[in-house]
């Protein structure tokens, strides 16, 4: 059919390049994408851990939040930090071209080859994260929980898309590897709603939390922490090494551990609010888009069927065999079921 008008041709031209036939899914690609790309390369600096990362005088005030780096600068935490830093990112960057159609159907060993290196890279980075994870956000429980969690279910993750594959089940494939990295992009949206929440929390400066005050000291230096913090005078005095002291949340103080604060304290709901979000989002897109899913699931039928499997559109881990999906049907049945060697076409498909 005829573009509509000048503004439908123009877009045809930019998106079908890159393998979208419609409209609608280049859109939904390129704010998702976007999304994720545009955060990842704002945290390229990042790389430059010392320069950037743990420097308080960076540009900007880009880096950990304040006080963070006490823990960053030690082992083994600096070495879980760097471990996480330098595979999530360059994995977060990798992942954007796995989701372009054209690489897919036409680049199939970059594709591949591509794949292996963002899921061994971000697996990397899942044990950088547990390193750390104690001292994150002023490592509560709610947000060890949702480290662990997210630590668990991007793992299952790419167990599942990587066993489906295996299996050719590529349409089970797709659905994983979406899911996991919903899942991996949430570290996106928890920010947008810390940073919400500790503006909320701190608006009537009721909200508190304990730092130790070797960390605030690390942060404001040892005058400035007497002076905000009396009681860590036993501290200095080396009475009382491992001395916490109350901190108020405030986003908006001039107190740096007090910011700090702000951003920790609702770090862990976030997480997990941010982790429903993204979960219920990813599963009304698969459920949204089952035309894609079929044909993929018709794609697996025909390689299963090629290679010889027993039950071919059935090899992988489809919902037929747990639960009371109906039976697959494939689109055309493959003379290969009834005796005949698959057409050089059906092969190709």
């Amino acid at each position: 059919m005829a573009p509509a008008n000048a503004f439908v041709r123009f877009m045809r031209r930019v998106y079908n390049p890159l393998g979208f036939s419609k409209g609608y899914n280049f859109i939904l690609w390129f704010i998702t994408i976007g999304y994720l790309l545009g955060f990842t390369l704002a945290r390229l600096q990042y790389l430059s851990y010392n320069g950037v990362f743990c420097n308080p005088n960076a540009a900007g005030g880009i880096g950990a939040a304040p006080g963070e780096c006490y823990y960053w600068l030690q082992v083994p935490f600096k070495i879980g930090m760097k471990l996480h830093l330098y595979t999530i990112i360059p994995a977060a960057l990798l992942v954007c071209f796995q989701f372009v159609p054209v690489i897919r159907h036409k680049i199939i060993l970059f594709h591949r080859m591509n794949g292996y290196a963002v899921v061994v890279l971000s697996l990397i980075s899942n044990a950088g994260t547990i390193i750390i994870t104690r001292h994150a956000f002023g490592g509560d429980f709610s947000t060890q929980t949702w480290t662990g969690a997210m630590v668990i279910l991007t793992t299952i993750g790419y167990i599942m898309a990587w066993v489906n594959i295996k299996l050719l089940q590529i349409d089970q494939h797709r659905a994983w590897m979406m899911r996991t990295w919903a899942w991996f992009a949430t570290i996106i949206t928890i920010r947008i709603i810390m940073i919400i929440s500790a503006q909320i929390i701190s608006m009537n400066r009721n909200w508190y939390t304990t730092r130790p005050c070797a960390q605030i000291e690390f942060a404001l230096g040892r005058n400035d922490t007497l002076a905000a913090y009396p009681g860590c005078a036993n501290y200095f005095n080396g009475k009382s090494p491992d001395l916490p002291v109350v901190v108020t949340v405030d986003f908006s103080s001039d107190n740096a551990m007090e910011l700090s604060a702000a951003l920790a304290v609702p770090f862990g709901t976030a997480g997990w609010l941010a982790l429903s979000l993204h979960t219920i989002a990813i599963e009304v897109y698969l459920r949204l888009t089952p035309k894609e899913s079929n044909r993929l699931r018709q794609v697996s039928y025909e390689r299963q069927l090629e290679r010889g499997f027993s039950r071919p559109g059935y090899a992988g881990l489809v919902p037929e065999r747990f639960g009371d999906a109906a039976p697959f049907q494939p689109a055309v049945k493959a003379p290969a079921e009834e005796g005949q060697k698959p057409t050089e076409q059906q092969v190709e498909k």
